[in-house]
């Protein structure tokens, strides 16, 4: 489908057959949706601009009348209806008039004016809705007409040109661009004494008219035409280099820097070496551009003969030329460039210069693009097909990225890699990143020799320092994931001032080799190579960085649990990479301050395995955290253990209660834990008494039977002492499980509304809490479809998988699947919920939670009944106990005994389903009237057993040991 609005509606179909459209108000009607196709336009708003002066009776009904008739005349599927209004559901380039805006943005005019085809929006008469877009494409028309002319002067325009001018002139007497080019073409042609009419024309014209005096660009171009002329040989037609390969990945900086190039007369594009600044550059210019390399010039006196050389122009000419002048390679000679680029500028308006340099030219009017590497995406897109271009038949894989990240996705190290596939395998290319610079040792023969191998790249880079940039440059490479300007200072540049520190820092990402962000540089890997290369204090400079970052880990960790902890999680985060380097440089007395200072943080953010992994390099010994890492590793005793939990240290406590089931027996966890939730509870400090509160709901609702009130009620106090105190990761696991407690009892309002001021506290912490958001997710989406908003309980099980898959999380992927198959069953799509146990079943393992295994078998075992495959129903419900069973889960426990009461129900065995009925309501504690499946199977036993009957059984079932065969 496409339509046309550029002069009267024009519409064709997908085959290219002319579209009908009877009737002034349905054209109108697609004219509106045109003008934002792929958007929601509201009704009300469609009414107004439809109906602007007579509003008929019943104004919805009209409007649908107008879009069925529409539907009838496009197809149904191209007009989408939504609450709040229509869609027209096409792409914004099968509108001409966003072909038209896209065409102008991207610098090609001849085809932004082939689209043209009359008045815009014609048959939209004199609506208000249309008088905007017209002014604006019809602005737009102008400056791609300019545009046009511009192109032609800069090759040498024809005569008739000049009659093209005159005629758009008389339509805009007013512009005086147009006039300013009109001058321009005749001076070109020869014709001064017409250009010097043609300009006293449009000085009386803007006298008697406006009473103003001609601008700059007219005043220049009348100098021009004041001025002898001088024979010239033709001008030279640009020259850009022809393309050899493809351009891979670049579309969203192709737009800005023809944007750019739009709205100034000078861009530069920075970026450091082999970013793929010159290829933009020339992808950006277009055809109508003149290419001065100057990579080659030597000394800044050679700057002005190069580009004129290019151009073939002499000096005095090149002012009266409109070019778009490309100088590639500025940043070895970038003092001299910038001169003459700001001398060109000043004296020459109808000249634009697009630059790549490793930094700024720094001059007035300049517009920066940095050039950034390239996102994972392109760069395996670049590696594939360079890589094809070596090795037909190559195939990327998931090493293929790994590839690509390492070389910090810089296209000439990506295409310098591929090309090594024609002597190693992939896998090989893999196991020799450590070695980037010397993998990287070979380039094309065709290429210059400073872009030939990834070291000559950066060692042009590094030449071009001043030496205290150098040292600096060399010892940040110890840093890693980037620099603080106090780490900067403190590690790699103790003998300056923080200010002096400042200085250098912003020097060096002025030229590339720092990336500056949010006050924060960070060294490219590649970089960081080559610059650590250069370093000769290597030993010295590790353990600065061990000192630096081991106090300002212990300056953070009891912010973790205060107001202050958003920056100070913001903090660590930032610092990983830097902490996880110090860690592996440190002696033991720093590596134990470490793990001790870092163990809060990794708690609570859902990463005991790095907990794990830092804590088997500790030697024993007989502190506190020796103590802490001897139970991880699972190399310690149940004293270290009891040891842990004797004391009031939020890190031993967390770390006692992440491995205390690994220690001892259901009754002893919950035993020892219930005395220290007892114990903190009654401490003065707030934070200790709402952890206090935690454990205690903790205990009562996963590790007891029958404690749901109790826990509901812990889980409060502790949410109210969490937020008091600041602790907004308390605050979070908190209501997590209040929201648990709550949809354990039935209140889904009250669940729900926990469920998302517990995902906005997490969302406020930046990173997430790992197992909470899958889980919050997973809650929220059961409880939307027990409120029967079923599409909204899809939306957050997908908006969970995504993440669980992004993080690798495969228990929460498995969590997510088996909640997908309750939802399908829920819908009553049966194969599709059986289809998602299977997937389910396949990708769970046995080293997952108990409770959780215990609820997937139930839950397929609910299915398997529902399909009435009793066999393999029973079989599941089953194995589903014998799971729960093993654990004191109260409420997954009830789940699985409510799931095989139902088996029961459906097999006939109504007084059995009563009886398991009364057994899940003593483990949990409270009943559940939102489940509707439970209300409807409480429902069928009463109705069968009668209600004197099914009270004994619930009772019996309620105070007899749990038998299920």
């Amino acid at each position: 489908m496409r339509i046309g609005i550029l002069g009267p509606l024009h519409v064709r179909d997908d085959e290219d057959r002319p579209v009908r459209l009877g009737g002034a108000r349905l054209r109108t009607l697609l004219l509106r949706l045109a003008l934002e196709p792929g958007q929601v336009v509201t009704a009300e708003r469609l009414v107004a601009d439809l109906w602007p002066h007579d509003t008929p009776a019943e104004p919805v009904a009209a409007l649908q009348s107008l879009v069925a008739r529409l539907r009838r005349a496009l197809g149904r599927d191209l007009i989408s209806s939504h609450p709040a209004g229509y869609l027209l559901a096409v792409d914004r380039e099968q509108v001409d008039a966003w072909q038209f805006e896209r065409a102008i943005t991207e610098h090609r005019p001849h085809e932004a004016l082939a689209l043209w085809r009359g008045r815009p929006l014609a048959d939209a008469g004199d609506a208000e809705f249309a008088v905007a877009p017209i002014a604006r494409w019809n602005e737009l028309r102008m400056a791609a007409q300019e545009s046009r002319i511009d192109a032609e002067l800069a090759t040498g325009p024809r005569a008739e040109l000049v009659a093209e001018i005159e005629q758009l002139v008389a339509d805009q007497p007013l512009r005086e661009g147009l006039h300013a080019r009109l001058i321009r073409v005749l001076c070109a042609l020869g014709r001064h004494a017409e250009a010097l009419a043609a300009y006293e024309r449009v000085r009386t014209l803007l006298a008697d008219q406006l009473g103003a005096d001609p601008g700059p660009e007219l005043r220049q171009a009348h100098r021009v035409a004041l001025s002898e002329p001088v024979p010239l040989p033709a001008p030279a037609r640009p020259a850009m280099p022809a393309r050899l390969t493809s351009f891979v990945g670049r579309d969203t900086e192709l737009a800005q820097v023809r944007q750019a190039l739009h709205g100034s007369r000078l861009v530069t594009l920075t970026g450091p070496g082999g970013v793929g600044k010159t290829r933009l550059a020339v992808e950006s210019a277009g055809d109508y551009a003149w290419l001065v390399e100057l990579a080659e010039v030597r000394s800044a006196e050679g700057v002005r003969p190069a580009v004129l050389k290019a151009v073939g122009e002499n000096a005095e000419s090149l002012a009266t030329r409109t070019l778009l002048l490309v100088l590639d390679n500025c940043e070895h000679l970038i003092d001299a460039v910038a001169a003459f680029v700001a001398d060109l500028l000043t004296g020459a308006p109808g000249i634009r210069v697009l630059a790549t340099s490793r930094e700024p030219l720094g001059i007035t009017g300049e517009v920066l693009c940095p050039v950034p590497p390239l996102e994972d995406a392109n760069a395996v897109q670049l590696f594939t097909e360079r890589a094809r271009a070596s090795s037909p038949g190559f195939t990327a894989d998931d090493s293929t990225v790994d590839i690509c990240r390492a070389l910090d996705g810089i296209p000439l190290a990506i295409e310098l890699a591929a090309a090594r596939l024609r002597s190693m395998s992939p896998g090989q290319l893999v196991s020799r990143l450590t070695d980037r610079l010397g993998l990287l040792d070979r380039g094309t023969r065709s290429t210059q020799p400073r872009h030939r191998t990834l070291r000559a790249v950066i060692d042009w880079s590094w030449r071009l320092l001043a030496e205290d940039e150098r040292l600096l440059l060399g010892r940040l490479s110890v840093l890693h994931g980037g620099a603080t300007v106090e780490s900067a200072n403190r590690i790699a540049a103790p003998e300056l001032t923080a200010e002096a520190t400042h200085d250098l820092l912003t020097s060096l990402a002025d030229k590339s080799l720092l990336v500056a962000q949010d006050s924060r540089y960070r060294m490219l890997e590649t970089i960081r190579e080559f610059a650590g290369g250069q370093v000769a204090e290597l030993e010295e400079l590790r353990a600065r960085h061990v000192v630096y970052f081991t106090e300002l880990a212990e300056s953070l960790e009891p912010l973790l649990r205060r107001d202050e902890q958003l920056a100070a999680s913001r903090a660590l985060i930032a610092e990983q990479a830097n902490l996880d380097a110090a860690m592996s440089w440190a002696d033991q007395a720093h590596l134990l301050r470490l793990v001790g200072a870092r163990t809060w943080f990794w708690l609570v953010s859902g990463q005991p395995q790095e907990l794990r992994q830092y804590a088997r390099g500790v030697h024993a010994g007989d502190t506190l955290v020796h103590d802490q890492c001897a139970v991880l590793n699972g190399t310690g005793t149940l004293a270290q253990l009891e040891r842990l939990t004797t004391v009031d240290d939020p890190s031993a406590l967390g770390v006692a209660i992440l491995v205390g089931r690994e220690f001892l027996g259901a009754e002893q966890v919950r035993r020892v834990f219930s005395e220290v939730a007892d114990r903190l509870a009654a401490r003065e400090d707030p934070w200790l008494r709402a952890a206090g509160q935690l454990l205690r709901g903790y205990v009562e609702s996963e590790l007891s039977s029958g404690g749901a009130l109790r826990a509901e009620t812990a889980f409060r106090a502790a949410a109210a002492g969490f937020r008091a105190v600041g602790d907004r990761y308390g605050l979070a696991f908190s209501l997590f499980f209040l929201t648990m407690a709550l949809a354990n009892r039935g209140e889904t309002e009250a669940a729900l509304t926990g469920a998302r001021e517990a995902m906005e506290v997490i969302e406020r912490l930046g990173p997430p809490i790992i197992p909470v958001p899958t889980m919050l997710l997973v809650q929220s989406a059961n409880l939307r479809a027990r409120a029967g908003d079923l599409a909204g309980a899809r939306a957050d099980l997908d908006r969970a998988e995504a993440g669980a898959l992004r993080e690798r999380d495969m228990l929460a992927v498995c969590r997510i699947r088996n909640a997908q198959a309750g939802l399908a069953r829920q819908r009553g799509d049966l194969d599709e919920a059986l289809s998602w146990h299977r997937a389910t079943m396949k990708l769970s393992t046995e080293d997952m939670p108990m409770q959780f295994r215990a609820l997937l078998h139930s839950n397929c075992g609910r299915t398997r009944t529902a399909r009435g495959e009793f066999a393999a129903a029973r079989e599941l419900h089953e194995q589903a106990w014998r799971l729960a069973d093993s654990t004191q889960d109260g409420p997954a426990r009830a789940s699985v005994l409510e799931g095989y009461a139902e088996w029961c129900a459906a097999s006939g065995d109504t007084e059995r389903a009563a009886l398991l009925l009364g057994a899940a309501y003593a483990v949990r504690g409270v009943q559940d009237p939102s489940d509707p499946e439970l209300a409807e199977l409480i429902d069928r036993c009463r109705q069968a057993l009668g209600q004197q009957g099914f009270q004994t059984a619930w009772l019996r079932g309620g105070h007899s040991p749990i038998e299920l065969t």
